[in-house]
């Protein structure tokens, strides 16, 4: 019986890391359900609904990422991520909200526990969108000399 209450603990904590996880991407979530949703009331079918959410949500993502890695301006950089980051915060603090009114009835710890949440949302998606910025300075900034060789290009060996 104790496997069992801890194995629930556990599974019950994967759940809720994925929630959070998953509301870090919430405008391209939004985005895709709205065009499945459109796309349905054109009666297009459920698996053109399907496929046409599911693209439009991947691709919101994909320009969002490519958008902050090309555009130089860092107000627009920062402006593009806060389309990702304030959906993200809301959606994480409904969720945290909703699962902490299980458990209590107490408004202020509600509140201050959904703004935990939400700036802890708010700052994974923040970094899930502009990671792909970081991920390229990062390997231009490794990609210069060869292991073995020194920067002017020559042997590190004895000759």
């Amino acid at each position: 019986m104790t496997i069992f209450v801890i194995l629930g603990a556990v599974a019950g904590l994967y759940v809720l890391a994925l929630l959070f996880r998953l509301a870090s991407y919430a405008l391209p979530v939004y985005a895709g359900l709205t065009c499945a949703f459109l796309l349905l009331r054109h009666d297009v079918g459920h698996l053109g609904a399907i496929l046409g959410g599911l693209s439009a949500g991947i691709a919101t993502l994909l320009i969002g990422q490519c958008l902050i890695a090309f555009v130089r301006s860092p107000m627009i950089r920062a402006g593009i991520a806060l389309l990702f980051a304030i959906p993200a915060g809301f959606a994480g603090f409904q969720a945290a909200h909703a699962l902490g009114s299980l458990a209590t009835d107490n408004s202020m710890l509600l509140a201050i526990l959904g703004s935990i949440a939400a700036m802890a949302t708010s700052l994974s998606a923040w970094r899930s969108v502009t990671m792909s910025e970081r991920d390229t300075r990062v390997t231009s900034q490794f990609a210069g000399p060869v292991a073995g060789q020194a920067s002017t290009g020559q042997s590190m060996s004895a000759e």
